[in-house]
């Protein structure tokens, strides 16, 4: 789960996040029971090939939400692809924090039965259905950190699981657009994604944390950013998709050089920075097979850099393997 470190220890360690007794696990019960939205109104978002509409918004939220995503925004009417009805949760929270005020890495629990996954953590409950393009959200609170984290962290495992199926893949890794075409730059965290955007301060940036992978029709694929940041990640400049040029795994070095992986290296790399569909879905077996058709298409290559902007010297060579900087 790629979500932020909390304080455990009750509400002066993380402000107004509800405390249960115990973690409450929400059954197909718990979903069909009735619960009220937050009021009436709705929003579309295009995020690459997911058109998702967000119903039984407040008027509030809608203002807050229509602000805080406006490049992703659509304005052509188009159907959406899934349709999320938001509600007041039932109860007052679902996974209980730790009371030995620890530092707790957030938590998320799913279940995945038929067709439908079902997720939860302190402070929502979802599921989704991809085949069916139908969702449900519940959330504790209808405003701030709460309901920000809980819609957020929903809408991130959505787009993984929703891209997957349109034969895509969402990745822990940076996009940067330079010369109109997209490269990546994934790892695990501290490999230096967020550096790399730093270090590019006159190109697009599509994400510092989180990027689409997005199948066109002929077998290509392009890059586009998700705007599902949360507050220590910036919101996208734009909603395009940009053509991909390579795939980096990043690793922090003295030297700078750029080597083609193999294969069977590449896809291992790529698979083991997926969020979310490898472990908490259960869609890896889905994940694994899509990565490795893109990658039949997208070279990847083990990027090795140090903090300074000479890495584009060997990411912009047509080759690219193996090429020292001059001087390190």
């Amino acid at each position: 789960m790629f979500g932020p470190v909390i304080r455990s220890g009750g509400p002066s360690a993380a402000p107004g996040l509800p405390i249960p007794r115990v973690d409450f696990r929400p059954d197909a019960s718990y979903f069909t029971s009735p619960k009220n939205p937050f009021g009436r109104e709705a929003l579309d978002l295009a995020v690459g090939p997911i058109r998702m509409r967000l119903q039984g918004l407040s008027g509030g939220q809608t203002t807050v939400l229509r602000s805080r995503f406006r490049p992703f925004i659509p304005e052509d009417g188009a159907d959406p692809v899934v349709t999320i009805r938001l509600s007041r949760a039932a109860v007052e929270g679902f996974l209980r924090l730790r009371d030995d005020r620890a530092p707790e890495i957030y938590r998320m629990e799913s279940r995945l039965c038929g067709g439908r996954l079902t997720l939860w953590s302190y402070e929502f409950a979802g599921w989704l259905e991809a085949a069916g393009g139908a969702a449900g959200l519940d959330l504790v609170q209808e405003e701030g950190t709460l309901f920000d984290r809980g819609l957020e962290n929903f809408l991130r495992v959505l787009s993984a699981s929703f891209v997957l199926h349109e034969g895509g893949f969402l990745l822990h890794g940076s996009g940067v657009v330079r010369g109109g075409k997209a490269y990546i730059f994934f790892g695990p965290s501290g490999a230096g994604k967020t550096t790399v955007t730093r270090l590019s301060p006159r190109d697009t940036i599509l994400s510092d944390d989180l990027t689409l992978v997005v199948r066109r029709e002929g077998g290509t694929y392009a890059a586009a950013g998700i705007p599902f940041g949360l507050a220590h990640h910036r919101v996208p400049e734009t909603s395009a998709a940009f053509p991909i040029a390579s795939l980096n795994r990043l690793v922090q070095s003295r030297t700078v050089r750029r080597d083609r992986l193999s294969t069977a290296q590449a896809v291992a790399d790529v698979a083991a920075s997926l969020p979310f569909v490898m472990q908490e879905t259960g869609q890896a077996t889905l994940a694994m097979a899509t990565v490795g058709e893109s990658l039949e298409t997208i070279p990847v290559y083990r990027l090795e850099f140090r903090e300074d902007d000479s890495f584009w010297k060997v990411v912009e060579e047509q080759r690219g393997e193996g090429v020292p900087v001059a001087g390190c």
